[in-house]
């Protein structure tokens, strides 16, 4: 058989091979769905309650995002970050995803712009002025980083851009890149959802009010159908409520309003405690210039002691702290001001694997207590926030004056380590009513509400936190609440928001927010000095580079070429 036979049977052999190999992974990859996600930060992997949610929407999905036109490079990021969410989206919800992009903007008059933007803000869409510095060029756009999301009649604003007071542009923008999947999930379960889970928020012992939890509760209400509680006026608080939140109350507890929380409890409600021990205020401070701390009068004491917590009558004093201004000089009539680091007022950094505190920041606080945990027959604890390893407490009295932060202090003296601040309880919990339930109590259970007195509790869970001020925002000089966590004196952002977020959601059982809502996505940006300096450079280098090699390639592959066959030639001119 001739060589040329033998070359072309393999040849055919090879290509029969390679076609059936083709035709088995075509096969094969219709029959089994997979997806690789290479990124580091597996920022195309859905999380499963994300996935899960878009296989069981039963109707269209229609989303309009007005990310369209001729934008600075940040948004085009956002826009393409988008786009690329709705089609991982689209992957696992099939046709029932469905979006289109568009310019809003584009050919409007002065007029017809104005009353465009007013219906958007009608929506829930915030408008964003964008400044674009492109060399010695200026220009100003008006664009609206948002969508809207439509499903079964009903629709929701998404506004795509993280617009927080404090963080850079290009960190906004990658945050905001990060939250898109939590954004556009939670807006299609919001719609998916006939009844939204209630909560409660308890009443009547001097709690944080509307405004100081303003940014809380805003973001809370998307999701969940929030409810004011006042103790005293109900018989019982309802076993509906998904989670009852306790938010620094700094009047004492009746012993009707305790026993009322216990059976909440005892039925499987779940508590957030936002409790503390020694009364101190920022304001006050300022006004006095010093205080003498005092104690809250609570009687909270035997509940949570029974519960498996006590939350001592002390403060918490750390070096890893935010910083405070404090008047040093003055320069003619104008006061002169120097932040001054204030250990009083902690940065906790979350620490452990939890669900509750992975992937979140520092917490920001203000004159913290400390708790110990003791052993409860069938409590877990788990420490969701503790102190830093440079920290002390100081007891009831002390008094507190902002003239010594300009003192160094003493750091021999904060020598403790893991102070808690934070912790979760789970399991089945004793009632502090046990053996001494009074006579007017048991009656109204059985009476008035035909209920039987729980001695201990289903499985349930609660968590406690030694300061209320984790959920307080700030109010503006306008008597306009401030983002949650921002810190006004640097323009720092904290997550405290995300951290009472995930707390509820986890007590409420809804883990999917917390995984979307932890999800990040690494900021990979470029040295725009660096490019500046060395723009020639690695122009040169990928313009030149690439036909130098070529060139060196195509002249030693004709050498060898030459050398090869030119030694083949004049062997066979020998022979011959």
């Amino acid at each position: 058989m001739s060589s040329r036979r033998i070359y072309k049977r393999q040849a055919l052999t090879r290509l029969s091979i390679v076609t059936g190999i083709v035709i088995a992974l075509n096969v094969l990859s219709s029959t089994f769905f997979t997806r690789l996600d290479l990124t580091a930060d597996k920022r195309f992997t859905l999380t499963d309650s994300t996935r899960q949610l878009l296989r069981e929407i039963d109707d269209v999905v229609f989303v309009k995002v007005y990310l369209q036109g001729d934008f600075p490079a940040g948004f085009k990021r956002l826009s393409k970050g988008t786009r690329e969410l709705l089609d991982e989206f689209k992957v696992y919800g099939g046709d029932r995803i469905q979006y289109e992009f568009e310019d809003p903007l584009k050919g409007k008059n002065d007029q017809e712009l104005r009353e465009l933007l007013q219906d958007f803000a009608k929506k829930g869409l915030e408008p964003t002025n964008v400044q674009n510095n492109a060399g010695d060029e200026y220009s100003e756009k008006i664009i609206i980083p948002g969508a809207i999301v439509n499903y079964k009649g009903r629709q929701v604003a998404v506004n795509l851009l993280e617009n927080t007071p404090g963080i850079a542009a290009q960190e906004a923008l990658n945050n905001s890149i990060a939250h898109l999947e939590h954004k556009f999930s939670q807006a299609i379960e919001s719609m998916a959802l006939i009844r939204k889970p209630k909560l409660g928020f308890l009443r009547g012992h001097g709690e944080l009010g509307n405004l100081a939890t303003a940014d809380l509760t805003t973001a809370l209400s998307s999701f969940y159908d929030l409810e004011i509680v006042y103790a005293d006026s109900v018989l019982a608080i309802e076993k509906e409520f998904k989670a009852l939140i306790i938010a620094k109350p700094t009047r004492s507890f009746s012993e009707q309003d305790k026993f009322k929380i216990d059976q909440y409890l005892m039925n499987g409600g779940k508590i957030l405690w936002l409790v503390e021990a020694l009364q101190a205020e920022l304001d006050t401070v300022v006004a006095k210039r010093s205080l003498l701390t005092v104690d809250y009068p609570l009687n909270l004491e035997d509940q949570l002691f029974r519960y498996g917590v006590r939350v001592n009558p002390g403060l918490i004093l750390d070096l890893q702290c935010n910083p405070v201004p404090l008047l040093v000089s003055y320069e003619g009539t104008k006061p002169k001001f120097n932040l001054y680091p204030c250990y009083y007022f902690p940065v906790f950094t979350p620490g452990g694997n939890h669900a509750i505190t992975q992937n979140i920041a520092a917490v920001t606080s203000q004159f913290t207590g400390s708790l110990d945990t003791l052993a409860v027959k069938g409590v877990t604890k788990t420490v969701l926030l503790a102190s830093s390893d440079f920290s002390r407490i100081v007891f009831n009295p002390w008094l507190v004056d902002f003239k010594e932060l300009k003192t160094r202090p003493d750091e021999s003296l904060y020598n403790k380590k893991k102070l808690i601040v934070a912790v979760i309880l789970e399991g089945t919990f004793p009632s502090v009513f046990t053996n001494r339930i009074p006579a007017e109590m048991m009656q109204t259970l059985t009476d008035s509400l035909k209920m039987p007195f729980k001695s201990n509790s289903s499985a349930t869970a609660m968590i406690v936190v030694a300061d209320g001020d984790v959920a307080r925002n700030d109010i503006n000089s306008q008597g306009q609440p401030l983002p949650l966590g921002y810190y006004r004196f640097t323009g720092e952002y904290f997550s405290n928001k995300d951290f009472l977020l995930n707390s509820i959601d986890y007590l409420t059982g809804y883990m999917q927010h917390i995984d979307t809502r932890s999800k990040t996505v690494k900021l990979r940006l470029l040295d725009t000095t660096k490019v500046k300096t060395e723009r020639i450079y690695w122009q040169l280098l990928n313009t030149v580079l690439p036909i130098c090699l070529l060139v060196a390639f195509g002249l030693i592959f004709n050498f060898i070429r030459i050398r090869k066959f030119g030694r083949q030639q004049m062997q066979n001119i020998n022979i011959k």
